[in-house]
């Protein structure tokens, strides 16, 4: 393959332009050191920790954001059967507030210089701090590429002032639902639902870059890194992820079916596995339009609404108040235009699982496209050297040593 030599600000161009912005790759750098420290001083066996310190970043090339200090969270969560010591890391977020601004009837994102970091540990019933430390330096690249994940999160949030508020409602809603006891729903289909949200696609290609970073990879090493990343790897999962497979893997446990049907008061044995597969698919669509529709309102939340609303009530509100009722009428209409929008598929939600699959292998090759053009951001390979042979003796035998006797060719290898 060709190379291309390009420029320091040709490849700040390339970088910006896929969504990887220099910046937030030295950050995740910074962060990991912080956090690394911060973890090595546990001592003591609790349920949390906080850390806070100063820090100096700025985020971005165009659009430049300031961090100039963080507030490290380590919340402990036991999980009981699994074995003994820290299990794993269960995951990291990132805090960022907004309000509901009811003058545009959009999410505001309040201004912040803090990054606020969340780490979340499972462990055992036998464990100690140590194995927190341990845990965290067990594969230090992948580490560093989740906290590039969170420092974009930080950034696009903090680059765009006003949003829509549907979007965050929805990826909210799959983040914290409850299991429904079936694997096709709950390991496949909701994690592919929060995996392939237009969030988390905004920081995807950072982490695989970060990951590319730390791996130094070169051009002629990116095919192979890119086939054994786990990001791209479970993009062509989702890819590839069909609707049939979704209704066969359904299929496969209909036990699961028949308890999830008895759960809800209702008797799954007069049916057929097609009419249990409907009733299911019902109920979890029904499950996630509530969650939805609940998470919107409280964004949408004001803390007068509940005065306002019983002074309604009782017919007792004072004149000065009539604007902010105005804004929680309006406000009610934004909600049942929501309402409308999540609730499209209420007359068929076997339909909704069967769009939203076909979304998620559209914007998967979509994504996988955008990924494979981090190629732009490997690292050149090392060109040969043209030598001067003084002694050509000793080069032959230099050469012999190398690469071992060379085979003599007695034919022709590519005259076909």
């Amino acid at each position: 393959m060709k190379n291309i030599l390009i420029t320091e600000n040709q490849l700040k161009l390339i970088s910006e332009a896929l969504g990887v912005p220099d910046t937030v790759l030295d950050a995740a750098q910074i962060l990991y050191d912080l956090v690394e420290r911060d973890i090595k001083s546990i001592n003591t066996v609790e349920d949390k920790y906080n850390f806070d310190g100063d820090i100096d970043l700025v985020l971005g090339d165009k659009k430049k954001i300031k961090i100039d200090s963080y507030e490290l969270k380590v919340e402990i969560e036991t999980i009981e059967g699994r074995g003994d010591g820290v299990l794993d890391i269960i995951s990291m977020g990132m805090g960022a507030g907004f309000l509901f601004n009811r003058d545009v009837y959009m999410k505001e994102t309040e201004t912040s210089t803090t990054l606020e970091l969340i780490i979340t540990f499972a462990v055992g019933e036998n464990w100690e701090p140590s194995g927190l430390i341990e845990k965290m330096e067990e594969d230090k690249d992948e580490q560093i590429a989740s906290l590039a994940h969170e420092i974009k999160h930080k950034y696009d949030k903090q680059s765009k002032k006003l949003g829509l508020i549907g979007p965050d409602a929805i990826y909210q809603a799959t983040q914290t639902r409850g299991s429904l006891g079936i694997p096709a729903l709950d390991r496949v289909f909701f994690r592919y639902l929060y995996y392939i949200h237009g969030v988390e696609n905004l920081v995807r290609p950072v982490e695989v870059a970060s990951s590319m970073r730390s791996k130094n990879i070169t051009k002629s090493q990116f095919l192979n890194f890119l086939q054994n990343n786990r990001v791209f790897k479970e993009l062509v999962d989702i890819k590839n992820f069909t609707f049939e497979d979704f209704i066969n893997q359904l299929k496969e446990n209909e036990d699961r079916l028949d308890a999830l049907i008895e759960y809800i008061d209702e008797d799954p044995s007069n049916m057929t596995l097609d009419e249990k597969i409907n009733r299911v698919l019902e109920v979890a669509y029904i499950d996630l339009v509530n969650n939805r529709m609940e998470i919107f309102v409280r964004m949408t939340d004001h803390h007068m609404d509940d005065m306002l609303k019983f002074g309604m009530q009782l017919g007792v509100l004072p004149p000065h108040l009539e604007d902010k009722v105005k804004e929680l009428e309006k406000t009610d209409e934004v909600r049942k235009k929501f309402l409308s929008y999540i609730m499209k598929y209420e007359k068929n939600p076997t339909k909704f699982f069967e769009d939203e699959i076909e979304n998620f292998q559209y914007i998967a090759n979509k994504m996988l496209k955008k990924i494979s053009k981090l190629y732009a951001m490997a690292k050149d390979d090392d060109q040969p050297v043209s030598e001067s042979i003084i002694n050509w003796d000793l080069h032959q035998q230099l050469m012999e040593k190398k690469y071992g006797k060379r085979k003599i060719e007695t034919e022709f290898k590519f005259k076909k």
